[in-house]
């Protein structure tokens, strides 16, 4: 089952964060910044956070649920801003933090894009 959710902020990008359902719970990919030429690294991660957390609050799920983060970025050298977002959104948990570097997202204004695991019983 895939729930597609079109980016509210920007539905001319095409981008489209989606809930799917994966053997063992949910993930929620797709997650970036609707802003992104305006934003650094570290308000594209906020913002695709945020639009992970409403996400979640749809099936009922909060960012305590989250059991695994993927973080696909352009540029390692400006991820280290994102950890105070990170540590707030997860200060109470750690889920585990999966890391893809690659030479670059689109379009190039995007510097991060999350995926969001949550394992459940979805029976």
């Amino acid at each position: 089952m895939v729930n597609a959710v079109q980016h509210s902020s920007s539905p001319s990008s095409g981008v489209m964060a989606r809930i799917e359902r994966i053997p063992g719970g949910i993930r929620i990919v797709g997650l970036r910044s609707a802003d992104a030429a305006t934003q650094a690294i570290a308000e594209q991660c906020q913002s695709a956070l945020e639009q992970g957390a409403a996400l979640l609050d749809v099936r009922g799920y909060s960012m305590a649920d989250v059991t695994r983060v993927v973080a696909t970025i352009a540029d390692a050298a400006e991820f280290p801003t994102c950890f105070p977002t990170l540590r707030h959104i997860f200060s109470h948990h750690s889920p585990s933090l999966t890391l893809m570097w690659v030479k670059s997202l689109s379009p190039e204004s995007v510097k991060i894009e999350l995926e969001l695991y949550v394992e459940a019983d979805l029976a």
